[in-house]
């Protein structure tokens, strides 16, 4: 799988048995404190569909915000 970073975004492509962790992800962002960033997206009405947990590269965590869409918050 490659990755290419814009910004706080981080963009995924390769083979698709490779980018199915992220199906059904419509947003990657990059934060520098993941527990913080967590934090404030559920007190603003966000769902945690997946807590964060350890990846090769940090930890990630899988949310769905109010209006439905679900992103994953990646960071240290």
């Amino acid at each position: 799988m490659h990755l290419a970073s814009v910004g706080p975004f981080l963009l995924f492509c390769g083979p698709d048995e490779a980018v199915q962790r992220v199906a059904g992800v419509s947003t990657t962002l990059t934060v520098a404190d993941l527990a913080a960033a967590v934090d404030e997206a559920v007190a603003a009405g966000a769902t945690v569909l997946m807590p964060a947990q350890p990846t090769l590269n940090g930890h990630r965590a899988v949310l769905r915000h109010p209006h439905g869409g679900v992103y994953e918050y990646v960071g240290p």
